[in-house]
């Protein structure tokens, strides 16, 4: 017997070993489990979902995607630990996640797996809560149209107030829609602007937005309000919380624009409102108020005209045209916008005239044909022109040159016929030579009258010298107007060479184009004022030679 025992020995302690074996593998098995809070649920009410491993694992390890068909799902939380007591280790993973059933009745939440190991379905009941908050109750969207009938080109304001009735803390994956208006032109006058307000005794959330609204053709149109799309965590104070979605609805606001009358001639300008004033100014920075003025010839008057319209933005504003007389050099500034707090905006254009010679001239007054949309009737609006007149100026009048002297002839007396004799022939003879003699003075005396022409100074040396230096001021000032004027009186004033005008004529063009032109650019005076006092010195040895001849 103990023969046949020793025998199986072997045998049974093989067994032993495997079944001990056994043992060992499956308490080193992963145990992976799921719970919840709660079973029983509303729908959109918020509950916990918890996934549990007893190793350390990625937190990749669990896919929560097929969550998504059925429940809203919030960003999962994700942690791992190790504990150690009395020499043992255990070792844990841990996936927390907020769900919110999306459907009414009975769902299932999917077995999650992780290599050999798996944890099982959870059925949810899923019931409706009637005292469920709805999108209406947490978002209000208030609109306001200043004007609900339009005609085409004219455009109006509207406004847009989102009302946001619970903690903005709790709104998430929240965005603000933009809003339409088909077969119109839309545009935002800023960006959003958030502030905190009390309503009806509770603290909410405002946003602000205003919006340009332009008509294009008529007809019947509606305007899309802005709104926000997103969700809310909304608890209902006993500890429970829902997922409220905002529908992203918004508020459809209708608006008619109106045809233009047939019997509408000329351009078209729809407004409720239209200012047109202007204010003429003189060299002296004294306002010119009666409808008449006199300058003197170099002297400028500025025209500002400044139009103020409503409902209109600054590209649908006309261009102002103004004619002037030949006898005014014209400087057109670019017309400049500002936009108004009512909506409004004005345009300024501005005009500096610069008399050249001396006369009566009358310049135009300005129109603006323009349609009123409030009491829907044509109008005219206009300011006055101004006569002036332009007196002779000392700096632009051409100097005279002196005339050659007139010497009065007297007719030879006619021959008394006498006798037969000599003397008719004579007396003929003494009359040719008298009227050769004439003619040979009169020349002698022309040529000499001009060269004392050339020889004498064109103007009063001092004055010529006045006229640089107050060209030289102007050019450092940056005066382009100014240097403009004087230049063309120095020139016509002093004996200046084709080619050193035709130089400072262009030196004096560059400066105009880089200091008033569309885009200013750096210039510096040094060339030019060196070129006018080159002249300076040339124009004195010229004098001094003609002096010595």
């Amino acid at each position: 017997m103990v023969t046949a025992m020793n025998k199986f020995k072997p045998v049974i302690t093989t067994f032993a070993l495997a079944t001990t074996l056994l043992c060992s593998f499956s308490t080193w098995a992963l145990n992976l489990r799921a719970s919840v809070t709660k079973t029983t649920v509303s729908k959109d009410e918020v509950i916990q979902l918890k996934i549990t491993a007893d190793e350390k694992l990625d937190s990749d390890s669990i896919n929560l995607d097929v969550l998504s068909d059925d429940f809203y799902v919030s960003r999962p939380s994700f942690g791992s630990s190790v504990n150690i007591i009395n020499g043992k280790r255990s070792d844990s993973s841990i996936w927390t996640v907020a769900i919110a059933p999306q459907k009414i009745g009975t769902l299932t939440i999917p077995s999650f797996k992780v290599n050999n190991a798996a944890t099982a379905p959870i059925t949810l009941n899923v019931s409706m809560n009637a005292q469920a908050p709805s999108s209406d109750d947490i978002l209000e969207v208030r609109t306001k149209l200043d004007k609900k009938e339009l005609y085409p080109n004219e455009s109006t304001v509207f406004n847009a107030r989102i009302i946001v009735k619970v903690d903005p803390r709790r709104l998430q994956n929240v965005n603000l829609t933009k809003p339409s208006a088909p077969g119109m032109q839309l545009q935002p006058l800023a960006d959003p602007k958030q502030s905190q307000a009390v309503l009806n005794g509770v603290e909410v959330l405002v946003i602000d937005q205003s919006f340009r609204v332009t008509a294009n053709n008529s007809g019947d149109f509606t305007i899309q309000a802005p709104t926000l799309t997103g969700l809310v965590n909304y608890g209902n104070g006993r500890g429970n919380s829902h997922i409220v979605t905002l529908s992203g609805q918004s508020k459809q606001v209708p608006i008619k624009v109106l045809p233009i009358p047939e019997d509408y001639h000329g351009p078209w300008l729809p407004t409720s409102n239209l200012q047109l004033s202007q204010h003429w100014q003189l060299d002296n920075q004294q306002s010119v108020t009666n409808q008449s003025v006199t300058i003197d010839a170099g002297d400028s008057i500025t025209r500002t005209i400044t139009l103020t319209a409503a409902d209109l933005t600054s590209e649908q504003l006309p261009n102002l045209s103004i004619s002037s007389p030949n006898a005014f050099r014209v400087y057109s500034d670019k017309p400049s916008f500002t936009p108004n707090d009512d909506g409004s905006v004005t345009m300024t254009t501005k005009q500096v005239l610069i008399a050249k010679k001396s006369g009566e001239y009358a310049l135009p007054s300005v129109k603006v044909q323009w349609w009123n949309s409030q009491t829907k009737q044509p109008k005219i609006s206009e300011v006055s022109g101004l006569n002036v007149t332009v007196n002779p100026g000392d700096t632009t009048e051409k100097a005279q040159l002196p005339q050659p002297p007139i010497t009065e002839t007297k007719d030879p007396l006619p021959p008394q016929h006498k006798d037969n004799g000599y003397w008719p022939i004579l007396t003929a003879v003494f009359a040719i030579l008298w009227i050769i003699s004439t003619i040979l003075w009169i020349r002698a005396t022309q040529r000499n009258a001009t060269q004392n022409t050339q020889t004498k100074p064109p103007k009063n040396k001092a004055a010529t010298t006045n006229l640089k230096e107050q060209l030289i001021c102007a050019i450092k000032n940056r005066d382009v107007i100014k240097a403009q004027t004087i230049f063309d009186a120095w020139i016509k004033n002093a004996a200046i060479s084709d080619v050193d005008s035709n130089k400072i004529r262009k030196q004096i063009k560059d400066m105009s184009q880089a200091l008033v032109g569309k885009s200013s650019t750096p210039w510096e005076h040094t060339e030019l004022i060196s070129s006018i006092k080159n002249v300076k010195n040339q124009n004195h040895k010229q004098h001094d030679d003609l002096a010595r001849l």
